[in-house]
C-alpha cells in the first residue's frame, strides 16, 4: 500500500483560552496516522500551543509544545512519527490554542 499524505489545511483559534480540535476529512481515520506535522502560520503574532484534551495555555497542562512567533527566517514546526508502530497516532486527541485570536497552524499527516 502506498503512503497517503493529507494536507489538513489551516486551523485558527477564534478565541484564546478555548482550545480547538482539527476538522478531519471523512477519508482519514484519525486513529491510524503514522506521522503528522504542525507548522505555525507566517502571520502569527503570538504563541500557539499544541496539546491534548485538557490543554491549558496558562498552566501548560496537557501541552505538548509551544510554537513561538515566526520570524522573517523561521516558521516554527512540531512533528511526531512512530517508526515502530505504523499508523498508531490519533489526530482526534490533538488540541490547539493561541495567545492571539486568529493565530493558528497548518497541519499535515501521513498514513503509511
Amino acid at each position: 500500500m502506498a503512503a497517503l499524505f493529507y494536507g489538513l489545511g489551516k486551523l485558527t483559534v477564534p478565541a484564546p483560552g478555548t482550545p480547538v480540535a482539527l476538522t478531519l476529512p471523512a477519508t482519514l481515520n484519525p486513529t491510524s496516522v503514522h506521522a503528522f506535522l504542525v507548522e505555525a502560520l507566517a502571520t502569527n503574532t503570538g504563541k500557539v500551543y499544541v496539546g491534548l484534551d485538557g490543554l491549558d495555555r496558562v498552566t501548560l497542562d496537557s501541552v505538548l509544545v509551544v510554537l513561538p512567533v515566526p520570524t522573517a527566517s523561521s516558521l516554527p514546526t512540531f512533528s511526531v512519527s512512530l517508526t515502530q508502530a505504523a499508523n498508531a497516532l490519533n489526530l482526534a486527541q490533538l488540541r490547539f490554542d493561541a495567545d492571539v485570536a486568529s493565530d493558528g497552524v497548518l497541519v499535515s499527516a501521513l498514513v503509511a
